[in-house]
This record gives structure tokens, C-alpha cells and sequence, in this order.
């Protein structure tokens, strides 16, 4: 039989330590900031995907946030807000991550297959740098590298479903097998980049440039021609920088324009259900709120009240003149008042007075 001290020690004390040991010690944080910094290093030549990705991150703080600020609130209609958020949440993500991604793909196969590109950018390439580093033309715009939208997003699962079957060792047994039949069907969708050989991308043709630039293989008149003198710089610059434009240009877009109107569109949504869960229409609102309105003004006390306010006034000015004032004014005019203004009248004038 298990004491207390066993019963807390198996549920209290050994559950915090482990989680101390996996998430908050100095090897666990050290292991979760090498995985960032990994990640960051090595998508940091996609400044495009690395803007994406961090804008989403920011988008779902700041929903969370939210969420979290409502149900700490003391509001009457939190848990609407709530489901509206949520909801919003999901849309922003939506917005955020597909069609961005979309776009980057479809703009990195146009650029490195050369259907878009300037007339300049594509005389270097084939006269100045090809030649040099020994590149036919036929390899020149090569797109097999960049992977479509399904090979990444059957990989992100894969590695996804990978990571839950080595970390939950005791799940059961029917979960297990959907997780590895799900696996294995994302992983079939993976072509073999073992037996494939790998054609030449624009990166490695810029880059073997530069290498043999920095040995002093290549005369200074061809890197004249270059800005700063790379390959690297004048060619795939030229293409980050219209893929960073591009996404710019579309999350000022999502942003300003397509979020407002289509939250606004999912507030009027959201509002009519919940209209009619109450029995209610936009019209029987507005009635009833008419209905009020009429109602107030009929009642107000300024009209209601008009006729015994004008007595009110007349009761007032009667207590203010009562029959004892007029008592008081009777006695200020007694029979010596004549007599005391005639003595004061008199002794005005000295040649009068006898």
C-alpha cells in the first residue's frame, strides 16, 4: 500500500521535475536556442520565408494574448468574443501562411527558370559567369531543386510524425499504427534525392564564381561588370530582393485590405447565428430599439411633468410674499414717517427753518 509521502513524491514532485529537467533546466534551454539558431542559420539566405514565418509567429501571439486578456475579463460577453477571436486567430493564420508561400514558390520558379528577369541579369549569366565556372546553358535555369507545395508539406509531416512516435513511447497501440501508416504514406510522396542527380542551382553558380574570385582566377574587368564584384550579390541579390518586395507588398495588402473586409464579413456572419439562436432579426432589432426610444421621449419628466412645474413656480413666489410681509410693510409706514421726512427734509435748508 502506498503512503502520502509515495503518493506525492509519484505525482507531484517526480512530474516537476521532470519538466523542470526537459523544458526549464540549462540544458534544455540551451538545446531549444541551438534548434532556433540552426533554423534561423539555415534559412536565412530565404529572407522572404524567414519574414513569413515570424509574422505569423507575431500574428498568433497577439491573438493568444488577446484570448487570454478576455477570459481574465469580467465582461458579460466573453465567451463570444472568445469564439470570435478564435476564429479570427484561424483566418490570420490562413492569410499568413498559404497564399504567402504560394507566391514565394511561384516567383522562385520564374526567377530561377529565367521567365522573369532582365535583359541585363541574363547577359551576365550567360556571357560573364557560365563560361567562367563552366556551366552549359541548358543548366543554367534549372528548377528541379525547389521543391513543390506537396513534397513540403508531406516532408513538415513526416518529420512531425516522426518526432511524436520517438518522443511518446507509452500511446496506444491503434494510435500508433494510424501515426506510421500516416508516415509512411507522407514519406512515399517524397521523391529519392539519393538517386537523382542534382542539377546546378543559381546559388552554386554564383557561388563556385566568387570562389575562383577570391583566388584571383578571374580578371578584374569581368567583376567590374558585377556589382561589388560577386556574382552572388548581383544575381541571386536581384532575385531575393524581388521575392522580399513581393511579400512586403503582399502583407500590406492582407493586412489593410483583405483582413477588414473579410473579418467584417465574419462579424456579420457570427452575429446573425447568434441572432437566431435568440429568436431575433436585424429588423426586430431595430424595431424594438425605435420602440424604446418613442417610449423615453414620450416619458421624459421635462414633458410629463411641464403643468405641475408652472404651479410649483406660482406656490413658491406666494411663500415667498406671505401675509406677513405685508404686515411688516404696513408697519414701516406708521404715522411718524411723514414727520421724519419732513424733519429730514427740512434740515437740509438752513434759510427755511423758523
Amino acid at each position: 500500500m502506498k503512503t502520502p509521502l509515495s503518493i506525492l513524491q509519484d505525482s507531484i514532485i517526480v512530474p516537476l521535475y521532470k519538466f523542470q529537467k526537459d523544458f526549464l533546466s540549462k540544458n534544455a534551454l540551451h538545446a531549444s536556442c541551438k534548434k532556433v539558431a540552426n533554423f534561423v542559420f539555415n534559412c536565412s539566405k530565404e529572407t522572404a520565408l524567414i519574414m513569413l514565418i515570424f509574422n505569423a509567429v507575431s500574428i498568433m501571439s497577439g491573438h493568444l494574448s488577446q484570448i487570454g486578456g478576455l477570459k481574465r475579463s469580467k465582461r458579460e460577453n466573453k465567451d463570444y468574443l472568445i469564439s470570435q477571436e478564435k476564429k479570427e486567430l484561424a483566418l490570420d493564420l490562413g492569410l499568413t501562411i498559404v497564399p504567402p508561400f504560394l507566391l514565394n514558390n511561384f516567383l522562385k520558379k520564374k526567377l530561377e527558370s529565367g521567365a522573369i528577369t532582365t535583359p541585363e541579369a541574363k547577359e551576365k549569366l550567360v556571357n560573364l559567369v557560365a563560361p567562367v565556372v563552366g556551366v552549359s546553358k541548358d543548366e543554367l535555369y534549372s528548377t528541379e531543386h525547389i521543391r513543390p507545395i506537396k513534397e513540403t508539406i508531406a516532408s513538415v509531416c513526416s518529420k512531425f510524425t516522426d518526432a511524436i512516435l520517438k518522443h511518446d513511447k507509452k500511446m496506444p497501440k491503434k494510435l500508433e499504427e494510424t501515426l506510421i501508416k500516416l508516415d509512411q504514406n507522407f514519406k512515399s510522396k517524397l521523391p529519392d534525392y539519393v538517386s537523382k542527380f542534382p542539377s546546378p542551382t543559381l546559388e552554386d553558380i554564383a557561388t563556385d564564381f566568387d570562389n575562383l574570385a577570391k583566388e584571383n582566377k578571374i580578371s578584374q574587368g569581368i567583376l567590374k561588370k558585377l556589382h561589388n564584384g560577386s556574382a552572388y550579390d548581383d544575381l541571386c541579390g536581384q532575385n531575393n530582393g524581388i521575392l522580399i518586395m513581393a511579400t512586403i507588398a503582399y502583407t500590406i495588402l492582407a493586412s489593410n485590405v483583405i483582413m477588414p473586409i473579410l473579418k467584417n464579413k465574419l462579424a456579420n456572419r457570427s452575429y446573425e447565428k447568434q441572432l437566431a439562436k435568440m429568436g431575433e432579426t436585424r429588423e426586430s432589432i431595430k424595431l424594438k430599439k425605435r420602440f424604446k426610444e418613442c417610449s423615453y421621449s414620450m416619458f421624459e419628466d421635462s414633458d410629463l411633468f411641464s403643468p405641475f412645474s408652472n404651479t410649483d413656480s406660482l406656490l413658491s413666489q406666494n411663500k415667498e410674499t406671505n401675509i406677513f410681509d405685508s404686515f411688516n410693510t404696513s408697519k414701516k409706514n406708521d404715522t411718524f414717517s411723514s414727520f421724519n421726512t419732513y424733519n429730514r427734509i427740512s434740515s437740509q435748508s438752513a434759510g427755511l427753518r423758523i
